[in-house]
């Protein structure tokens, strides 16, 4: 199974903001099921965004939709038509270049929509290789084996593990409900799991060829940056507190295990620095490819889907982010271990703490680099997510229960097997 990672970005008329904005609003109270964009219907998504980007007027106010789904663009964008039409029409409608007359236009719509596409420069996939629905056919499997189990536990009839787990699966075999499970298939296939590597590998290779091109360059290039690094400006002040106020009211709702980040940041001025971002969020993208494919990301266990941007001609940053937990601890994760690469990717942009040689010190410095992020986000419209309550570590732990149990077990992986319950 691929997945897709992607975002519209469209320009809004600044006359029709405050429309957009209400628009948007009723899109967030329910996001499931609204009379614009249902996103519940769409089979193939994971995660959706709408974000309506006001906080840098001087490059205009822009519509921001991200979109999380399985497969290739044009199946979901099929979909995505049938489903939401003439909400699409009505959103766009509000966004400077949108000559579709009317919403049965479907040739002009998904040509616009094509058109403003904005693909990843690099991006991470907690869950890889499993489908929505797939997702949410193992949440169901493991919630009806904890009630069976808990019903076996009532009746208080001590069994031995390889006992209670075929008590547990031997009723799953006749019910039409989980006949999906024997064809369920693995995460990924060879060739899925073998390609990223194999471009980790050339890549790697190529490099060591091509030293002698490369070296030189690469080292004045390095010189130049670290004198701009001691002489950049950095953000002193804390974070705005309305901004951070607004941004906390719509996080941590009981209703999800998770939370939704968005931020657009400057980037510095040159294009040894435009150079240097798009060569670092290469080697994130590579890197994460060939490496990050079981639900961690540089030992942070809480992404669902993450992606970087460069919009703009290279002038802005965009970062989307679904993740579980709190906003506090998701940062404070990034700090505590993944700081070397968040300093190599923002330490480009603009206030961003001091930095060292590209990837030392920056995030380090937490209360700044916090001051900086939230200066930074803007307030989600509308969030969807096809699964909010089940964490990334959950929905690994789901795969990992229906992938043991039909396949015969000795007592000690039964065990294993029953302690994901």
């Amino acid at each position: 199974m691929t997945h897709t990672v992607m975002t519209f970005l469209a320009k809004v008329k600044p006359e029709k903001r405050d429309a957009l904005r209400a628009l948007l609003a009723e899109i967030g109270d329910k996001p499931e099921d609204n009379a614009y964009i249902p996103f519940r219907k769409l089979a193939l998504l994971h995660f959706a965004s709408l974000v309506l980007h006001e906080s840098q007027p001087d490059y205009g106010f822009y519509l921001i939709f991200e979109n999380n789904f399985d497969g290739a663009l044009a199946p979901y964008l099929d979909d995505l038509y049938r489903q939401a039409a003439d909400g699409l029409h009505q959103i766009y409608s509000s966004c400077q270049d949108y000559t579709v007359t009317n919403a049965g236009d479907r040739a002009g719509m998904l040509s616009y929509l094509k058109a403003h596409v904005v693909l990843p420069n690099a991006y991470h996939i907690g869950n890889t290789g499993r489908g929505a629905q797939r997702i949410l056919q193992e949440r169901d499997l493991k919630n009806t084996l904890e009630t069976a189990a808990d019903k076996l536990v009532e009746v208080g009839q001590p069994r031995a593990p390889r006992e209670l787990l075929d008590a547990l699966r031997n009723p799953l075999r006749t019910d039409p409900k989980f006949a999906w499970i024997p064809g369920a298939g693995p995460r990924q296939n060879f060739m899925e799991k073998a390609i990223p590597w194999a471009k980790f590998v050339l890549a790697a290779v190529l490099s060591v060829l091509t030293l002698p091109i490369w070296f030189i360059p690469a080292v004045v290039g390095l010189l130049v940056l670290r004198y701009k690094e001691s002489t950049d400006s950095i953000q002193l002040n804390a974070a705005n507190s309305d901004r951070v106020r607004s941004l906390v009211q719509q996080e941590d709702h009981t209703q999800s295990v998770g939370n939704h980040m968005a931020s657009i940041t400057i980037v510095k001025e040159g294009w040894l620095r435009r150079f240097a971002l798009r060569t670092v969020l290469w080697a994130v993208n590579l890197y994460v490819r060939s490496t990050q494919t079981h639900g961690v990301l540089s030992g942070i266990p809480s992404i669902h889907f993450a992606h970087w941007s460069m919009i703009d001609g290279g002038r802005r940053l965009l970062f989307l982010s679904n993740f579980d937990g709190s906003w506090e601890n998701y940062l404070d994760d990034f700090i505590d271990k993944a700081a070397v690469g968040l300093t190599g990717v923002w330490s480009n942009t603009v206030g961003f703490p001091r930095t060292q040689w590209l990837v030392f010190g920056g995030a380090r410095d937490g209360p700044r680099f916090k001051a900086v992020a939230r200066d930074s986000q803007v307030v989600t419209n509308a969030w969807y997510s096809a699964y909010r309550d089940v964490t990334v570590q959950g929905i690994d732990n789901s795969s990992s229960l229906r992938e043991d149990i039909y396949s015969p077990l000795d007592t000690r992986a039964a065990e294993a097997c029953l302690q994901r319950l």
